[in-house]
């Protein structure tokens, strides 16, 4: 009995340290010259653990021809007509499918904010170097990358703790196209939070995955 209350009294010591452990996230990237550089590191107690991955390289074309994504993509030049009957059945059903839907996405982003609201960011520094060759057109270009990087910093700023503010930079260059940019970000929380944050999301799905199990109808 004895040794069974230590084996049980130092599991339960291991978890709470594991539970309050403080982990760091490193990710640094890099583009210059139409070469990209990146690497995210996951460190804890200190950097006595320490996991590090490079970025892939990103499949930047330019400016003109931005990202490229590779697939097909079929067209059939058919129009088809179908009609069907709209009952109070069909309408109470679209209805429901509908409030799930909302159901879905307002948990999923509760769980999310949740969980923002305990990171701590510890640096974030964002520099971009944006032009086209044209003055108007990289004046233009210059306005929008500052209007979505404010934009994602806005939305991180309501919920997670800053350690310090952060730097954003926009360089336009007029006189050549050019994409560089440079993105330094520390952020930590806990693994304790970590493991709730995806407790929360997969009882979220299986929830989700019950009330759609309920609402299809069974057929023979």
């Amino acid at each position: 009995m004895k040794i069974f209350l230590m084996v049980m009294g130092i599991l339960t010591g291991l978890f709470m340290i594991i539970w309050i452990t403080s982990v760091r996230v490193e990710m640094i990237f890099k583009r210059e010259n139409g070469n990209d550089r990146g690497e995210v590191t996951i460190s804890a107690w200190g950097g006595l653990i320490r996991f590090r991955m490079k970025i892939p390289r990103l499949g930047w074309g330019g400016i003109n021809e931005g990202v490229k994504l590779e697939g097909e993509a079929e067209s059939v030049g058919v129009h088809r007509e179908k009609e069907a009957d709209i009952t109070k059945k069909t309408v109470d059903r679209f209805r429901s499918q509908y409030q799930q839907v909302l159901d879905h996405i307002e948990d999923f982003q509760r769980t999310v904010r949740w969980f923002l609201s305990k990171v701590t960011c510890e640096k974030l520094v964002w520099v971009t170097t944006i032009g086209t060759g044209d003055a108007a057109e990289s004046g233009i270009l210059t306005g929008i990358v500052w209007g979505i990087k404010t934009t994602l910093v806005g939305m991180l700023s309501g919920y997670t703790r800053w350690d310090q503010s952060p730097l954003l930079y926009v360089e336009p260059h007029f006189s050549q196209p050019v994409l560089e940019t440079h993105l330094h970000s520390i952020i930590r929380f806990r693994v304790g939070h970590a493991i709730l944050g995806i407790t929360r999301l997969l009882l979220h799905l299986r929830k989700g995955r019950e009330r759609k199990w309920q609402s299809t109808p069974f057929r023979a």
